[in-house]
């Protein structure tokens, strides 16, 4: 192209560099464009340095759209870079440029020079072409460079202003942002928009202290041409706040090499009144990065900080008020549970009143409660009972109870308590033997580890032996009471399937401790009853028995006394009666006589029997064979009557130590009365078998008739001495057989079938 006056040129390119209705981006492009068409250049290119002078990161060209576009050439990097760092003028071939000046492939050289104002570095224009075209190109263009240094001035003042402009709005926005009271979170949320949305950053980043959890808080806002590099940003963000941490200073870096987004990034602490609340990070092109941005972000940072410091205490304060009403609200109804508990000693007005406490209003913590005891000796848990929300009724306080939270307590009526029992929660629940095994159920787990065990819902595995299911959640808190389980309670939301919280599980276990105490309390007091009962009670026996002793003594001195007449008077009583003839009426008196004799000193060696104390002397006996002998012995009453006899013996052989005479003494006796009082025709079943007797091995003998049974009225005094129902008795067979038995350690029981016949059930200790 021929090239023209330089008159001509310089008189476009004035008008082209004075034209307001452009944009000073347009400008330069048309003067590249005026240059390139002029001199015939393949292109004609300007590049502008970031604000830290340390690369090049925008690009105008002939061969560009209007607008031009980014890109990153450190200083000293290329042709262009060199001339920069340089500040002098350079020529390379197409071979030496930087990837980003990106010649025509037209070119055969290209010159890069650089364009100062004053000893300051404006821009690098950057002219490719042949030999014959970059002479003349240059020295042509040397009168354009004051506009080229014109526009550039122009447009760096211009972004200057428009920086200003954006930072007063932005400034009156955060002002507005920081007056209005709002959460932490929100607050720092909202500021990150400004931030972006000003024009400020392209992203922007702020990690608080760490939480209650130990992990910091993080909070980004990207605007959408970062979006696609958030991953990289928040790389980089991260090893720039731990450096900003360290220092405790403002920290910035720029572009990385390769990095697409090509954006700077800048860092500061975020602290207030001595105190680092995290740190703040954003990320812009090089451009906007100007000498006062530093001090700009870090005023925005301190503000921002104090309002974060101010809302982070404003909202521990409401958290603790919310604490502090919780607790308070807590101790309260724990408090009332308390007076609650503690105003009964009945055990089972207190299971209802603590279970109907947790499912019903107004605390109503739970669907259903379940309360298991649990009994050492027998190896399981007990249901007790159960209670859901739609069979517990409200707690009401007693009249005198008042409404105060720390004076009331609650009660509850007769008849709720019997519509709970009578509900089908509670059979099932009473029903439940739980085997203490914390493998079985959580309810053994919570009393064995005496912990409290929680049980989300739709669990996989083993199911529980309460909750089949699993479809909710449920837990255990066992009741200790001095360092020991007594039982547990169990809880769930099986009707509203609201989910248990963390509050619910703390409520609960405070709740079973109070729980656990009372009942442990109440048990307590229930044995002292039974011992002081137990006691008043031996005393009764130990008064009776010493009055059956002074009678024992009394009637043994008269039967001593009377033994002596009585054998003389049946002595001569039987000399008559072989001396007289047997058809008179004398010898029917005399031997009268000689009958009742009999029978008094019988009734007297009973008695004097009875009295005196005997002497066991143990050896090892064979029940079975004692009583097979005891039948041998009645073997003629059986025969004379007519009596079905059935027997069964255990094959083991029961041994024992124990008195053979006396023991065959209680059967024979035993097996008499039952005799007695059968018909002719009647039933007696003996049974010898294995036994426990107070949880140790015991050997039973079962003696039962078919003579209709003892009378009601006569059962309190079948072992009472001198008592009987017979005409001929003496009162004295059974209290013998008893007192022979508990020598021996064993006990005598009555099964008792009016109308039917009598069983009874000697049980006696086996040899250790």
């Amino acid at each position: 192209m021929a090239v023209r006056s330089g008159q001509n040129l310089l008189e476009e390119a004035l008008r082209v560099a004075t034209a307001t209705r452009r944009s000073h981006p347009a400008r330069l492009t048309c003067l590249l464009r005026l240059a390139a068409r002029t001199y015939g250049l393949a292109s004609a290119t300007l590049f502008l340095p970031d604000h830290q002078k340390n690369a090049l990161t925008r690009r105008y060209g002939s061969d560009l759209a209007p607008a031009g576009t980014r890109c990153l050439i450190p200083f000293g990097s290329g042709l262009a870079g060199g001339a920069a760092l340089t500040l002098t003028e350079q020529t390379a071939s197409h071979q030496e440029l930087h990837p980003e000046e990106a010649p025509s492939r037209e070119a055969e050289l290209t010159r890069a020079f650089p364009l100062l104002n004053g000893r300051e570095l404006a821009a690098v224009v950057s002219l490719s072409g042949t030999s014959q075209t970059l002479t003349p190109a240059r020295a042509g263009l040397r009168p354009l460079m004051p506009l080229f240094l014109g526009v550039v001035t122009s447009l760096y003042q211009e972004e200057a202003a428009e920086r200003d402009r954006r930072r007063l709005a932005l400034v009156s926005a955060v002002g507005n942002l920081l007056s209005s009271p709002l959460p932490p979170g929100q607050l720092i949320t909202r500021f990150l928009r400004l931030v972006t949305g000003g024009g400020l950053a392209v992203c922007a980043v702020a990690r608080l202290e760490a939480d209650d959890k130990g992990k910091p808080r993080l909070f980004r806002v990207c605007r959408s041409e970062a979006r696609l590099s958030v991953e990289g940003l928040l790389s980089r963000e991260q090893s720039l706040a731990l450096r900003v941490l360290a220092s405790e200073a403002p920290c910035s870096e720029g572009a990385a090499p390769g990095d697409p987004s090509r954006l700077c990034a800048f860092g500061t602490p975020l602290g207030s009144n001595g105190k680092t609340l995290g740190t703040l990070c954003l990320f812009a092109p090089g451009e906007l990065l100007a000498p006062d941005y530093a001090g700009f972000l870090e005023t925005l940072a301190r503000l921002v900080a104090s309002a974060l410091a101010e809302a982070v205490s404003s909202e521990r304060i409401t958290s603790f008020l919310g604490e502090n009403e919780k607790k308070l609200k807590e101790l309260s109804l724990l408090y009332r549970m308390s007076n609650t508990m503690l105003s009964t000693i009945k055990l089972n007005k207190l299971i209802h009143l603590t279970l109907t406490a947790l499912t019903s209003a107004p605390t109503s913590l739970f669907d259903r409660a379940m309360l298991f005891l649990s009994n050492e000796r027998s190896g399981v848990l007990q249901g007790m009972l159960g209670v859901t929300c739609e069979s517990a009724p409200a707690l009401a306080s007693p009249r005198n109870g008042g409404n105060d939270l720390f004076s009331s307590r609650w009660d509850i009526s007769e008849e709720a308590m019997a519509t709970q029992r009578d509900s089908e929660f509670n059979r099932q629940v009473m029903g439940k033997r739980l085997e203490l095994d914390a493998t079985r159920n959580i309810a053994s787990q919570a009393v064995l580890e005496r912990r409290l065990i929680y049980v989300p819902g739709e669990l996989e595995g083993e199911p529980d032996e309460l909750h089949p299911g699993r479809s909710t959640a449920y837990a255990a808190s066992p009741l200790i009471a001095h360092g020991q389980a007594v039982g547990a309670v169990l809880v769930d939301n099986a009707l509203s399937r609201a989910p248990i919280t963390q509050e619910d599980l703390r409520f609960l276990q405070l709740f079973a401790n109070q729980a656990g105490m009372a009942i442990e309390n109440s048990i307590l007091y229930n044995k002292v009853e039974d011992a002081n009962r137990q006691i008043s009670e031996a005393q009764e026996s130990l008064l009776q028995k010493e009055r059956l002793a002074a009678i024992g003594e009394m009637a043994a001195g008269i039967a001593h006394e009377l033994k002596g007449p009585l054998v003389s008077i049946g002595g001569f009583a039987a000399r008559l009666t072989r001396k007289l003839p047997p058809e008179t009426s004398e010898w029917s008196c005399a031997d009268l006589i000689v009958r009742e004799v009999l029978r008094l000193e019988s009734v007297l060696s009973e008695i004097l029997h009875y009295s005196k104390r005997p002497t066991i002397c143990y050896t090892c006996c064979n029940l079975s064979d004692i009583v097979k002998e005891s039948l041998a012995v009645v073997a003629p009453q059986v025969e004379e009557k007519e009596i079905g006899v059935t027997t069964r013996y255990s094959r083991k052989k029961l041994g024992l130590q124990g008195d053979c005479q006396q023991l065959k003494q209680v059967f024979i006796n035993l097996l008499l009365n039952s005799l007695d009082a059968m018909d002719k025709g009647g039933k007696l079943a003996v049974v010898v078998a294995p036994d426990r007797l107070e949880g140790k091995e015991a050997v039973c003998v079962r003696i039962a008739d078919t003579g209709g049974g003892i009378p009601v009225e006569a059962l309190a005094n079948i072992f009472t001495p001198f008592y009987t129902t017979k005409e001929n008795g003496t009162g004295l067979g059974l209290p013998i057989a008893n007192r022979i038995i508990t020598n021996h350690g064993g006990k005598i029981q009555l099964f008792n079938k009016p109308g039917v016949g009598a069983e009874f059930k000697i049980l006696l200790p086996m040899e250790g």
